[in-house]
């Protein structure tokens, strides 16, 4: 949700309903393969590129691989991150180290070269006006054997799992999702290719489960 002219069509409160309700099951997935390919154990830093209202982020910090890890985040616009930040202003007592989600441009990440452990980004890479430029800046940012992880809807997913996925959509009020301006991996592998980064990168799938719905991009810097 990082271009203006291709943005979420539901404001940030439908949006917060939707996700802190109906992706529960994928959040879970995310969230456990967040912990799976973090490169440290204590003291990492994590950002989540395209973070919404922080619903992801506050599932992070109560994980507990994550208890002692700086969490951030970017989102481009204004109203995503009043709601993350108070979403996540509520957690603050819990946690070691405060979360923040400042405005921001997935193409020109606020972070220096070579800073954070691990950069995830779930349901924005379809979103993005350059995806090759955001697919950089994630490689950028990452420290030597660091990790970048991406989840996203598939284009091509089962007819299935496409019934079931609006399905979960609709209970929460929720329009079916359009296919159109997402990705089939095969097109996530030539982005990853014209960002250099087809040699260092993997992408998976799965033929069920919640997985079934997209796919996942890992990116290691060696």
């Amino acid at each position: 949700m990082l271009d203006t002219g291709l943005r979420n069509k539901q404001s940030a409160e439908d949006y917060d309903r939707y996700t802190a309700t109906a992706t529960q099951p994928w959040d879970a997935l995310f969230v456990e393969r967040c912990a799976a390919l973090r490169p440290r154990e204590h003291g990492g830093s994590l950002s989540d590129v395209g973070a919404g209202t922080g619903v992801l982020l506050e599932k992070l910090s109560q994980h507990p691989g994550f208890a002692t890890w700086h969490l951030s985040g970017i989102e481009h616009f204004d109203d995503m991150v009043q709601a993350a930040n108070e979403r996540l202003g509520k957690v603050a007592p819990r946690i070691t180290s405060p979360i923040m989600v400042q405005l921001g441009d997935a193409a020109r990440l606020p972070y220096a070269d070579g800073s954070l452990d691990l950069v995830v980004s779930r349901a924005t890479i379809h979103h993005l006006p350059d995806q090759v430029a955001a697919l950089r800046e994630m490689h950028r940012v990452l420290k030597p054997g660091g990790v970048g992880m991406i989840h996203d809807v598939r284009r091509d997913m089962p007819e299935k799992v496409l019934t079931a996925f609006n399905k979960m959509r609709a209970a929460v009020g929720y329009g079916p999702t359009t296919l159109e301006e997402k990705l089939t991996p095969a097109e996530m592998a030539a982005l990853l290719d014209r960002a250099g980064l087809g040699q260092t990168s993997s992408i998976h799938t799965s033929s069920e489960g919640v997985g079934a719905i997209g796919f996942e991009v890992v990116i290691r810097k060696a």
